[in-house]
Parts: structure tokens; sequence; C-alpha cells
């Protein structure tokens, strides 16, 4: 394996650049970590006696050893579009920090170059190969909660946030940062044809100008239903995941679902009556058979996304995260904006 090793330069050796892609391509057997590139001279130095690469000032300049087979871009996301059009015109497959782009019409041309290019592509979605969410796809899938016609996914937190990243100038914001994790998941499970949007945009407790806290609903073709709320100004938890079926409901927390279903073959003989006067004046009840289960979630379904991307890249197979789909997001990031209108400021006083 080691003379097949994929050689591999991340960009940005900032909070995920350094402390995952980093940290995680140097020991893979799929790779070797052959450079690195960042503006600051430390965290250059710091690279090159970490892991004994060669770390350059401009990406350009990485680009241009001519060494590299795949570029990860862990950059801030308004550079996002003009480096991975260059590292895929320079011959390099490229994985990109989420969001894709700052808009779709970044994210269009990304995915344009890449065809053109016939390099693979791919945007580090972790929330998608995290464990719960495969896990939360086999128990759909099994069907003991129905067919899903409401799904529901929160992230709460109060954090003034004081970086980059609370920056609308920069792509910050939560709609495009924990927005772009939330809504790829919501997607995977309702479908991608999307009807209709709604969206508020607010800004509480950050110290920038760009979203902390955002409503989202969406409602497909289907008529399912997907809300997302990203709340950095809450100060409580109040639900991370829940979905509803015409059988039962299921939800995640403390990594654990909690499913309540029925099977309908236990369901007793029931008719509608049509009549104006209810039988002795009663409201309608059922006593429902209700089955209840409290599954850990398994560790072992994680999908380890760097051995996926070394398969795609030696296979010419798909990724896990289908860069369409990463589009699609984008698309819905970018319809949320235009109905939401404005971000509406509430700061904290």
């Amino acid at each position: 394996m080691a003379e097949n090793r994929i050689r591999v330069g991340v960009a940005g050796l900032g909070r995920i650049g350094w402390l995952y892609h980093c940290k995680t391509l140097a020991p893979h057997p799929d790779y070797e970590l052959a450079a690195v590139q960042d503006p600051e001279a430390e965290r250059r130095r710091e690279a090159e006696q970490t892991y004994g690469v060669k770390a350059y000032k401009a990406f350009r300049e990485m680009l241009a050893s001519g060494s590299l087979d795949l570029a990860v871009i862990a950059t801030p996301t308004h550079l996002h579009s003009k480096m991975a059009r260059a590292a895929l015109r320079h011959g390099c497959h490229v994985m990109l920090e989420k969001p894709m782009a700052r808009d779709e019409r970044e994210a269009r041309a990304i995915l344009r170059t890449a065809q053109r290019s016939e390099r693979a592509l791919t945007v580090f979605q972790p929330r998608r190969a995290a464990a719960y969410f495969q896990h939360l796809r086999q128990l759909l899938a099994s069907g003991k909660i129905g067919e899903v016609y409401h799904v529901r996914r929160g992230m709460f937190s109060y954090r003034r946030r004081d970086d980059w990243q609370s920056l609308s100038r920069y792509g910050g914001g939560m709609l495009n940062n924990y927005g772009a994790h939330a809504l790829d998941q919501v997607l995977q499970i309702i479908g991608y044809d999307v009807r209709r949007v709604f969206c508020n945009l607010r800004v509480v407790a950050s110290l920038g100008d760009a979203d902390d806290v955002v409503k989202i609903i969406l409602e497909t073709r289907r008529g399912v239903l997907g809300e997302v709320d990203i709340n950095q100004a809450s100060a409580t938890e109040p639900f991370e995941l829940e979905v509803w079926g015409t059988r039962g409901t299921l939800s995640l927390g403390n990594g654990a679902f909690t499913l309540r279903y029925f099977d309908p073959a236990d369901l007793a003989p029931k008719k509608l009556n049509r009549s104006l006067a209810s039988a002795d004046r009663a409201y309608p009840s059922d006593a429902i058979p209700w089955k209840e289960e409290t599954i850990p979630v398994d560790p072992s379904l994680a999908v380890d996304v760097y051995a996926d991307l070394a398969r795609a890249i030696r296979t010419g197979s798909p990724t896990l995260v289908d860069p369409k789909e990463a589009v699609a997001v984008m698309g819905i990031i970018a319809r949320c904006r235009a109905d939401s209108g404005r971000v509406v400021p509430t700061k904290l006083k």
C-alpha cells in the first residue's frame, strides 16, 4: 500500500485543517501527507516540525510543486471557489470543507471545473458520516416508524461568536456554518425536491453582523416537512434530532435513539363515524399497542471519509457526499437567504 499512497496537500492550518485533516491524514494508510499551506509563518513551522512536510505560504506554490494527487481545502469559505478550481485545473482531486462555497453560483462553478477536469470532488460533511446518522438511516429503512413525513434537526448553545465566521463578508453566519451540516442531513431524509422554503435569520449574541439564530422550514413536493433550528443564543438544548413517521416517532439524545411505534396488524378494527352526534358525547380515542425501544448508537457504523475518498479516487466510484448534493445544499441556503430577506438585528443588551 505504501507505494500507492495518495499524496495530499492541506490548505489552511486553522481549527479544522490542523486539528482534523492533518491529524487524520498523517497516519492514514491510504495517504501521504506531503505538503501544507498557510499564510501564517508560525503555523507553517509547526507543521514542518510535527509532520516533516513541505510548508508553503501561497496555495499556488503548493500546487506548482506538481507532486500532489489530492488537495484538501480547509480555508475560510470566501477562498474556496478560487482555490478549488485552481487545484482541479492542476489535476488534483479535491476535498472541500463545508460550506462548499459562499453561494450557489460559486459552488456550481467548482462542480463544472471538476467535471471538465475529470477529477474527484467531494465536500467534508462529517455529520453525515457520523455513526449516529448512519445508524439513523438503517432504523428508518427498517420501516419501524413507517413513512417519514416530518423531520426536525436542532443545534443549540450560547456562544458570543467573535471570529471570522461571525462576519458576513467572509461567508460567515450559522446558516452557512452549521446550516450546511443540518440541511445536508435533513435533505438526505426528506429528499431534494423542495417546493417551499421559509427562513428567518437573526443576530443576537454574535459580535459580528452574520446570523447566529436560524429557523428553516422546508416542504417537499410530496408534502414532507423538514425543520432546522440553529440557535447560538439559547440557554437550553431542547432537542437534537426527531423524526415522525406514519407508525411512530424516533428521537436522538444522549447517544441513543428512542423509538415509539406500533405494528398496524395489532390495531383494533375501526370504522369512520360520519354522524354529527358522537355516541355518548365521547371524544375519539385509541388503545394503541405501542412498542418502545432505546437503542444505543452503534459506533462501528461511522464512515471513514478519507478511506471512502481513496476508494473513489482509485476506482472512479461515487464518494459518500456527491458534489451535486453539496451544490443542492448551497441552493437551499440561497433560497433561505432570499426568503428571509435580511438578518434581523436583535443584539445582546
